[in-house]
């Protein structure tokens, strides 16, 4: 009897260590889920901002806005606004500094207007695949195109991006005819 105690009392510590890693393993696994989670979020909103507009707002500061001063502080309130809660603080400086922001309203014909069609997410090795399908219509014939933006993109431990790297940017400008 006391022989089986002992085998009892073993197996049922051993239980109990098993479900604690358990546990923890599905604790950890939670917290990776929502990160990611928070990441792809992120990247899907950095990049629906890319990729539509111009929105009024967009067109006020581009083409409206003559005041430096006020063009500026306009702007600075925008990537605030648009930009900054899901960027990491050294590429959101970065990605201001460079335009990012602006990187098909900016630069397209003021006749175009974009939108996102889909975005794509798909989680790489060290990074994230995007694939984002852009209409590109033409206010004055009403015509409309698709465009394929295809990127990588990292996030941190806190899901901010990090970094974005377009594959096929020259396909952008070609089809604005730049």
């Amino acid at each position: 009897m006391g022989k089986l105690k002992k085998y009892f009392m073993s197996l049922m510590l051993l239980g109990i260590l098993l479900l604690a890693v358990g546990c923890t393993n599905s604790d950890a696994s939670g917290e990776e889920n929502e990160v990611q989670n928070t990441s792809k979020q992120n990247l899907q909103t950095v990049l629906k901002n890319v990729f539509t507009g111009p929105t009024e707002e967009q067109e006020e500061m581009l083409y409206s806005v003559d005041d430096m001063e006020k063009k500026s502080e306009m702007l600075s309130e925008y990537h605030q606004e648009n930009f900054k809660p899901y960027l990491s603080e050294r590429f959101y400086e970065d990605f201001v500094r460079t335009n990012g922001a602006f990187m098909t309203v900016g630069f397209a014909p003021p006749d175009y207007v974009f939108k996102v069609k889909d975005i794509k997410i798909e989680e790489g090795k060290s990074y994230y695949e995007f694939n984002v399908n852009v209409s590109y219509t033409n206010k004055q014939s009403d015509e409309s195109e698709i465009l394929n933006v295809k990127g990588h993109a990292q996030t941190n431990e806190e899901g901010k991006v990090t970094s974005i790297k377009y594959i096929n940017p020259e396909d952008i400008y070609t089809a604005l005819g730049k």
